[in-house]
Formats: C-alpha cells, structure tokens, sequence
C-alpha cells in the first residue's frame, strides 16, 4: 500500500516533469546564444580574415614571373655569346692572305668583262684608300720608307737679322728655333719696381728696331731670384715679374711692334739660368728675356681698323 496519495504523487510528477522542460530550454537558449555570437563574429571579422588556403593560392603567380625572368637572362646570355661570336652588325675583321696566295697574289681575271680593267679611272673617282696610297712616300725592297729629307733649319747670323748694332747690353742667343734677347733687370728697373728705367728706355728702343725689321712671334718673359718680395704694389714675385714683363711689351708697342706679334708672361724664379746660391748667380737670374720664334712664318700685320667718322 503506497503512502503517497495518488494527486500528491501526480504533482510530484509534474514538477519533476516542468523541471525537465526548464533545464531543456535552457540548454536550448544557451545554443542559440553561442551560435548568434559566433554567427555575429564571422560577420564582424570577416572581411579581415583571409583563408590560408586563399593565401597559397594567390602566390602561384610569383612562381611563373620567377621562370620568365630566368628565360629572359638566358635568351640574352645567348644573344650576347653568338654576337661575340659572329662581330656586331657592320663590324669588318681584316682577312689575312696565307701561304702561296699572299705571296703571288690573286690570279688574273680574264672573264667575259676582263675588257672593262683595262680602262683608265679619273684620279678624282679612286677611293680614298688608293689615292693615300699613292700619295704615300716610296718604300724601299728591305721595307724601309724612302722620303726626302726636309732640308734642316740654319741658325741665321746676327748680320741677317740686324743684331750688330745693339751693343754689349744684351745679349743675343741665336739657334735654329729661335732668337733670344737676355737684358738684366738691373740695367731695366730700379730694385723692386716694375717702371723702365732712362737706360732701360734706351734698350728697349733699340730692341724695337731690330724686332721692326720683321714679323717673327716674339715672347716677352719675366724672371726673377728666389728672394721673396711682399710689397703694396706687389704680392709675390709672380706679380713683380709679370709687370716687368708687361712694362717692356708696352714700351715695344709704343716704340712701333705690332701687339699681335707680342705677348708678355712672367715666369718669377721658376726658371733659373744660375744657381741662386750666390749674388752674382740670383743677380743673373733677374731677367727680361725676348724670345723671337723663327720656326714659325711671320705672321701678317692685321689690317688698319677704319676711321670713325
């Protein structure tokens, strides 16, 4: 005999059975929740995420450019092996005669148009390379060229170039290139200066009348001794010895020598003729020196400029 009542047992029955769909629904709201949040996730991430898969395959193109480059490298490592191979395009290789042709030539062509060497070509139509040929210097049977020999250059004397009157205040050096006129400072300029001195003047004069008999380049040159000078007027010796060398160019112009057969350079003591080790040898070494090129053809005068009206 149970003792439980039947409507108790019953109730207890429905509870239990609320108490099962309860726990049923909550585990079915609890699924529902965690696939809305992950639902919710995949759409919030989604356009960041990228499938590996997609990632592999977007890296197949590197491959074929890899294998392209590689063919290209090849193509031009052969292009360039055959070119050297073969000379560039319009590249001409010298041929080289062997054996019995080189030494007896080609045989003689007597073909159907052998008629047409016979007849004589204008020296203007020859090409170039035959006509420097001919121009070319003879050469004799062991290889050696025979020419004839250009006549050496004479020293001309001091009586053909007007130099006898100009005194023992210069002197005159005379070769086969040039002429040379060596006057001291000391006899030019006073100690320091750059202006001509009376007797200096005189010098130059007479100078200016042997340079006037012709039209040979002449080179005004100043030199002086390793004694430095540092004055208002003069920095260096550079400076001294240009504007002694300008001094007499000027004097020279004024005295009738075209300026276009004169030019002036100052040399300081870069040009020794004596050691400056003693007086007499740094007293040699302060010099003016007029260099007339003989080599060379006389330069015509220029033409008078026309007068202003």
């Amino acid at each position: 005999m149970s003792l439980i009542s039947p409507s108790l047992a019953q109730r207890i029955e429905q509870a239990r059975q609320a108490q099962l769909r309860a726990q049923k629904a909550a585990e079915n709201s609890g699924w529902r929740m965690s696939q809305s949040k992950s639902a919710g996730g995949k759409d919030r991430y989604a356009r960041w995420h990228v499938d590996e898969a997609i990632e592999q395959d977007s890296e197949n193109w590197l491959l074929s450019y890899l294998d392209l480059i590689t063919l290209l490298l090849a193509m031009l490592v052969v292009m360039l092996a055959i070119s050297r191979l073969h000379g560039f395009p319009g590249e001409s290789k010298p041929v080289e005669l062997v054996g019995s042709l080189a030494a007896s030539g080609l045989p003689a062509y007597d073909g159907e148009y052998s008629e047409f060497d016979k007849v004589a070509i204008p020296p203007e139509w020859a090409a170039p390379e035959a006509t420097a040929q001919a121009a070319a210097p003879a050469t004799a049977s062991d290889g050696e060229i025979v020419a004839e020999a250009a006549p050496p250059l004479k020293a001309p004397s001091k009586e053909s170039l007007g130099l006898a009157d100009l005194g023992k205040s210069v002197d005159v050096i005379v070769n086969e290139q040039s002429v040379s006129f060596r006057i001291s400072n000391e006899l030019l300029f006073a100690s320091g200066q750059a202006t001509l001195s009376p007797a200096g003047l005189d010098v130059i004069k007479r100078l200016a009348a042997i340079l006037n008999k012709n039209e040979y380049q002449v080179s005004v040159e100043g030199h002086s001794d390793t004694v430095p000078i540092q004055t208002r007027q003069f920095a260096s010796n550079w400076e001294l010895s240009s504007s002694r060398a300008t001094s007499v160019l000027r004097e020279l112009v004024r005295d009738g020598v075209s300026a276009g057969r004169l030019r002036a350079v100052g040399y300081a003591e870069t040009r020794p003729i004596e050691s400056n080790e003693t007086p007499a040898g740094r007293a040699a070494n302060r010099r003016v020196e007029l260099i007339m090129d003989i080599t060379q053809p006389p330069k015509a005068a220029p033409a008078p400029a026309p007068a202003k009206s």
